[in-house]
């Protein structure tokens, strides 16, 4: 590999002094807890194709379902 190249890549994961540029930024925990759940919500739709249900989605979805079943059982006993 190019001696320059080697040097480069050395200085940049190991370099021996600080980068200006960069700057601490102060920890605010609840803005980094509503990244962190819109990159976890992000991932799973990607993943699954499927956003994230809330409990209210999840009650509705259960009534839904039973009452679905209700009907089937209606048409059934007649």
């Amino acid at each position: 590999m190019y001696k320059g190249i080697e040097r480069t890549l050395s200085e940049c994961f190991h370099s021996k002094e600080g980068k200006p540029n960069l700057r601490k930024i102060p920890v605010n925990t609840e803005r980094a807890r509503q990244h962190i759940d819109k990159a976890q919500e992000e991932r799973v739709v990607e993943q699954y194709g499927v956003e994230i249900f809330t409990n209210d989605d999840a009650e509705w979805i259960i009534e839904d379902a039973k009452d679905f079943v209700l009907k089937i059982e209606e048409v059934l006993a007649e």
